[in-house]
């Protein structure tokens, strides 16, 4: 029996050093949780409008450089 409870013990001691408890706060939280899902959609939005900016911009370079194309 002591075996299991020292085993517990180390398995409470893991799962609170590991934060779960403030993962779990915040899941529960609907309000919090919603707005952070929010505020990361937009950035991730953002992201991708971004990179897909940068990689049209380079395929358009090197089209013109391929093909000597002048855009205007």
């Amino acid at each position: 029996m002591k075996d299991t409870d020292k085993r517990l013990e180390i398995l409470l001691n893991a799962l609170e050093e590991s934060g779960i408890r403030k993962l779990a706060d915040a899941l529960n939280d609907r309000k919090r949780f919603f707005l952070r899902s929010f505020v990361s959609g937009i950035f991730r939005g953002l992201g991708a409008a971004i990179g897909f900016s940068v990689l049209g911009a380079l395929a358009l370079l090197l089209l013109q450089r391929l093909f000597g194309v002048a855009m205007r």
